[in-house]
């Protein structure tokens, strides 16, 4: 299965009551799309970067906020190392894997 297959079929699937996703990409750590939802928005280079910095510094993102697509998300919660939330009217997720980041939105 390829990632793109993932994301479209598993990650942007029904999660039930008719609840999915807005969008998600898989990104590999350096930046690279590996696959996106259609409607993932288009993010700048920098954005990733400081997603990135976060793991490895957790809390840099608190005072200035996690940038997606140029749209702010408040920093609300996150594991160490692992996963980064932010909210703004609706959510933002961000998993850390060994080569990628998973970004749901």
């Amino acid at each position: 299965m390829s990632w793109q297959t993932y994301v479209d079929e598993h990650l942007m699937c029904d999660a039930g009551e008719g609840h999915t996703l807005t969008s998600a990409a898989i990104i590999g750590q350096d930046g690279s799309v590996w696959a996106q939802s259609s409607s993932f928005p288009k993010f700048k280079p920098e954005e990733i970067t400081a997603i990135m910095k976060d793991f490895d510094e957790p809390g840099s993102l608190a005072p200035t906020g996690l940038y997606l697509g140029g749209i702010k998300y408040m920093v609300i919660q996150g594991e160490a190392g692992a996963v980064i939330r932010g909210k703004k009217v609706n959510y933002c997720s961000s998993s850390k894997t060994c080569l990628s980041l998973v970004l749901l939105n």
